[in-house]
């Protein structure tokens, strides 16, 4: 495990920081909790069939359209049986449901039998037999309001867009419920549909998360027996759940069909989890003496594995958020927020409430015990892992294939009504209605012509009649309506009910004249549900019994095709409708599965090889997490288990939960096995100290799966169902195929020794390697050597030859420069320290590049490790891999010109004088002010100091560097001859210059000041048309040991800024 990881993520930094102030931990959580916990209240449910769309696709947009041309298609249908409906007291009764039901709010229009008397039968002089007789030539009623044997009729309602849905359902229940004896009524449509769901996930939420709440606290106390060890989990869960409900309450999200299923996922994950901290407790109580000590030692040796196990399961979820279907994006965000909730929580209140606990020993198995059902099961496990793998490899692809060959059969389907298990109302009443009348799910074909008035000639109104009988031929399509069918019923309306005239106009004045009459007799309202205004667009309705996905893009794929080749080409179509939108979003669903599942992977092949700095470690990870998937989506493609919106979950779902067993696995594995190189020991190791936590977070997993296959919602129960037989596959994986696959990798390499010992990748512990790949730096290691070196061992001597360079691993190295002068004895030699060099530098590059002497001798000064470079290996590389060669040269030629760099900035520092002025310049003269002040001050001597300055008559930064030197050094070189050999004259900064007279008193000084001006005023120092100016002040040094000589010069300064230029 990488320590430079452990480093920065501090757990053990962050666990004491807790336990230092646990008690301002717990208040702040419990805070926090009360926060949310208040927001609870304003919790809401909200279900429909509506959150299964994809808002902005085409087909949304499209069906957007259409109600806004056309109106809502929304209708609840209430069907009535009866011995025959045309007899009078029937009839009586239907007529009073029928205006029961228009009074209901929200019902835009009643279509019924008796509403289609008033319109037809003003007068109201037919009796009931001859009212049924004049409907028999009426194709648009038979098996629309009436079925064939006059048993079954249905109210149809069709509501305002802006409808409240369960009031209208609530009204026409109770009309129901107030009907009489000798009638069988019930409503069917959408609208029932999306109120089902929202009962059934309603009923649910309260009674499936409690149940898999008691039942996992029944699980934890059968496996610890211990209070802490249940009651920490649980509160864990509980205040996770609390923090994500109050989100969801603050944000005014509701809860929806896929939302209720993240309490149960939060108490079995968040439990599972838990176990693993839970058993790490358990081992860490062994030796601690204080209970601090416990929690900080167990905590820091789960608490990064429980990290990236979290997150990894964030990353599965989060994956989600690349879908389309907003209720799957909610489901992601409040699974992840509750995750991170759950993590928070696991690291801050559980060890800070657990150390108020005094240390709970492990009960201790008595001599002879026979090991328990768990121990044999391990231990047969590690029999299996070590002496077994071609059989279980063998019989897991084997597996796998048969699998593969599933998902091919795998079908991608969404469909509301098979949401519902048979024995429910609105499965049954469903499949009943379309046996007497028609289905009632609808979808909407629209034919639109490439003028305005295009459907007011009697050819094109034909044509809508010629795609209806295509259309009555098409499986599922129980009936058809349009605007020629109602057209037919004008004609024949008018026309005294002669069956011959039960057509559509064949002119156009005819057909001009029926339409007035429709508009008279129907009124605007129907006319427009079936016809645009400007008469350019149509409306075919289709009542079906269709409620699959497949079917809906089946039968629209069957028109658009049919349409486009039997009719003209000016004519453009369009199929659409709820169940369209439906089933385009759920055919979505494969594309974003797709896109999950390789994001997850992706980022969970990351994680492992950042761990373990290796790709066939990093491919091993993902393949025990795959494994459960392709398991799960096989057996859901033979078993005949559609992909819909809540068995795609499982995927992101599974692989985040069962990676969390992998990373503990494979960081125990790593741990036990770097101990003393021996795979099977850490095999077994492993198993036997990890298989409980992981067989017992499967178990607590799968009951709390388990418990949502006692849901009345078929999807829900399905979903829990497969739920629990990924995690036992993943079970398989991480016990049986990812130990076998560990013991054909070999985890430690050249490379893992040096970043051991660096602490660090090498690339950014030498600077060799900089730049570098993995597998370039690999090229270079594998073709080096380790070397170990002593205290005080000579790695090689001055006026040595060698081709070899060193990198330094680990320990310290001094780099001596050693007199070879033969005639001094060995004894007498002078030893300069050049450097010290540590971990990552890098000694003997000229060696390597030039086959000289060595410059210097190097000495070990801590006892370490160096990994020897030397050319034959280095010609090789270039031969073999160029690149690699190239970048290796660019950092050690970056090495030497920062060596180079030293050098030239130490030469630097050591001169002492300034280059244009030939004076001291700063560092020379504050070196001589520095012992001339102490002089001054030990005898008591006068010192006294001239301080100049230069300026120009325009902003320095204007003034051309060259023109500067030129006027300085005039400046000097008229001041030289008046400067007394005993003074010392420095440049302090570009502008700034000062003369140092010692055993100088202040009067004699003031001489040589007035002599120094006098000779500046004889000149005017001017070049390139920029003037200078000098400004002259004299300072005494005095004898005052507490002001320091940068304090004196800064006061200077400050007095000379003042003074008068000339």
């Amino acid at each position: 495990m990488s320590g430079r990881m452990l480093k920065y993520l501090s757990v053990e930094v962050w666990l004491k920081s807790v336990l230092n102030k646990r008690a301002a931990v717990l208040l702040i959580i419990a805070a926090i909790t009360l926060f949310f916990a208040g927001q609870i209240p304003n919790l809401k449910f909200s279900t429909s069939v509506y959150d299964l769309i994809i808002e902005d696709l085409p087909e949304s947009a499209q069906y957007d359209a259409f109600k806004r041309i056309f109106g809502s298609d929304e209708i609840i249908r209430l069907v009535v049986k009866a011995d025959n409906v045309f007899e009078s007291a029937t009839f009586a009764k239907l007529e009073q449901l029928s205006e029961a039901a228009a009074a209901i709010g929200g019902v835009r229009r009643i279509i019924s039998l008796p509403e289609v008397r008033k319109a037809v039968d003003i007068g109201g002089k037919w009796n009931l037999e001859e009212f049924a007789g004049i409907l028999i030539p009426v194709k648009l009623f038979e098996r629309n309001l009436v079925s064939t044997d006059r048993k079954t009729t249905a109210i149809t309602l069709v509501l305002n867009t802006d409808a409240d849905y369960d009031q209208v359902i609530g009204a026409v229940e109770e009309l129901i419920s107030k009907s009489p004896a000798d009638l069988s009524l019930y409503q069917i449509g959408m609208p029932l549909v999306s109120q089902a769901l929202a009962q059934f996930t309603e009923k649910d939420f309260f009674r499936l998360p409690p149940v898999t709440f008691i039942l996992i606290a029944v699980v934890l106390f059968l496996l610890f027996r211990s209070f802490r060890y249940l009651f920490f989990p649980l509160a864990c869960v509980s205040l996770a759940m609390v923090w994500t409900f109050g989100l969801m309450a603050l944000t005014g999200i509701p809860l929806s069909m896929l939302i209720m299923i993240v309490p149960v996922f939060l108490i079995a994950v968040g439990t599972a989890y838990c176990l693993h901290i839970v058993s790490a407790c358990m081992a860490a109580s062994k030796g601690a003496r204080t209970q601090e000590e416990m929690v900080l030692n167990a905590f820091s040796s789960i608490g990064f594995p429980t990290i990236l196990a979290v997150v990894t399961t964030i990353i599965g979820l989060g994956s989600l958020l690349l879908n389309r279907i907003t209720a799957i994006q909610e489901f992601a965000l409040f699974s992840c927020f509750g995750m991170v909730s759950l993590l928070v929580i696991v690291l801050t209140a559980f060890p800070a409430g657990l150390s108020y606990f005094p240390i709970q020993q492990p009960r201790k198995s008595k001599p002879g015990n026979v090991p328990g059902v768990i121990d044999r099961f391990l231990e047969w496990i590690v029999r299996i892992d070590l002496y077994h793998q071609k059989w279980t490899l063998t019989i897991i692809s084997a597996v796998v294939v048969f699998c593969l060959i599933g998902i091919f059969q795998l079908r991608v389907e969404t469909n509301p009504v098979d949401y519902f298990k048979a024995d429910t109302p609105v499965s049954r009443h469903f499949h009943d209605i379309y046996h007497h009348l028609s289905g009632s799910f609808p979808i909407n074909v629209t034919m639109s012509g490439p003028e305005e008035y295009y459907f007011e000639s009697a050819e094109n109104i034909a044509n809508i009649a010629r795609i209806q009988e295509y259309l009555d031929k098409l499986p599922g399509v129980d009936k058809t309506i349009s605007f020629a069918d109602y057209l037919k019923l004008v004609n024949y309306a008018s026309n005294q009910f002669k069956s011959e005239n039960y057509r559509l106009p064949e002119e156009a004045w005819e057909a001009r004249m029926l339409i007035n009459s429709y508009k008279t007799m129907l009124g605007e309202d129907l006319l427009v549900r079936f016809m645009k205004p400007d008469f350019s667009t149509a409306n075919i309705l289709l009542l079906t019994h269709l409620s699959s996905s497949r079917e809906f893009l089946s039968t629209r794929g069957e028109i658009l095709k049919f349409a486009g080749k039997e009719f003209p080409q000016d004519l453009s179509w369009e199929v659409t409708g709820f169940g369209v939108v439906i089933s385009a979003s759920s055919h979505l669903l494969t594309s974003g599965q797709v896109k999950s599942l390789s994001l997850t992977m992706v980022v969970v092949f990351g994680i492992m090889f950042l761990l373990f700095l290796s790709k066939k470690v990093g491919l091993i990870a993902v393949l025990p997490n795959l494994f459960p998937i392709v398991i799960n989506f096989g057996i859901m493609g033979w078993l005949g288990v559609d992909l819909s919106m809540f068995t795609s979950l499982i995927a992101s779902i599974a692989i985040g939960l069962a990676v969390d067993d992998t990373i503990h696995y494979m960081v125990r594995y790593n741990r036990e096995f770097r101990k003393d190189l021996d795979d099977r020991r850490a095999l077994r190791e492993t198993i036997l100290h990890l298989g409980k936590p992981i067989v017992f977070t499967t178990i607590t997993i799968s009951i709390g799966f388990a418990i949502l296959t006692f849901s009345s919602f078929k999807p829900t129960a399905i979903f829990g169902a497969m739920m629990v037989i990924t995690m036992l596959s993943a079970l398989v994986g991480d016990l049986i195929l990812l130990p076998s696959l560990m013991m054909h990798v070999e985890l430690v390499t050249l490379w893992d020794l040096i970043r051991l010992k660096l602490g660090e990748e090498p690339r950014e512990g030498i600077p060799l390697f900089s730049g570098l790949s993995r597998t370039q730096i690999n090229y270079i290691i594998m073709a080096g050597s380790l070397k170990e070196f002593g205290q005080g061992e000579i790695l090689f001597r001055k006026g040595d030859v060698s081709d070899s360079m060193y990198a330094v691993i680990s320990g310290e190295l001094e780099v001596l420069d050693q007199q070879t002068d033969t005639e001094t004895a060995n004894e007498m030699r002078v030893h300069k320290l050049i450097q010290r060099l540590g971990v990552g530098d890098v000694v003997g590059e000229m060696g390597l590049l030039r086959s000289v002497p060595r410059m210097a001798t190097v000495v070990g000064k801590k006892p370490g490790e160096l990994l020897q470079i030397n050319m034959k290996m280095i010609r090789r590389l270039q031969w073999l891999f160029p690149p690699t060669a190239h970048r290796f040269f660019f950092n050690l030629m970056n090495i030497l010109c920062d060596r180079l760099e030293s050098a030239t900035v130490c030469l630097t520092e050591l001169s002492l004088e300034d280059d244009l002025t030939k004076f001291l310049n700063r560092r020379g003269f504050m070196k001589v002010l520095d012992a001339e002040t102490y002089r001054a001050q030990r005898f008591q001597e006068d010192l006294t100091m001239l301080m100049l300055s230069v300026d120009f008559d325009r902003d320095i930064l204007a003034v051309p560097v060259d023109t500067q030197d030129r006027l300085i050094r005039s400046i000097c070189n008229c001041l030289v001859s008046d400067i007394r050999r005993c003074d010392t004259f420095g440049r302090l900064d570009i502008q700034t210059f000062a003369l140092l007279m010692p055993r100088t008193p202040p009067d004699s000084a003031g001489v040589v000041c007035e002599r120094l001006r006098s000779t500046l005023k004889k000149r005017r120092f001017e070049s390139d048309g920029i003037r200078a100016r000098v400004a002259i002040e004299l300072t005494e040094v005095g004898q005052d040991p507490e002001l320091s000589i940068q304090d004196l010069i800064q006061s200077a300064s400050e007095r000379v800024a003042g003074a008068e230029r000339i």
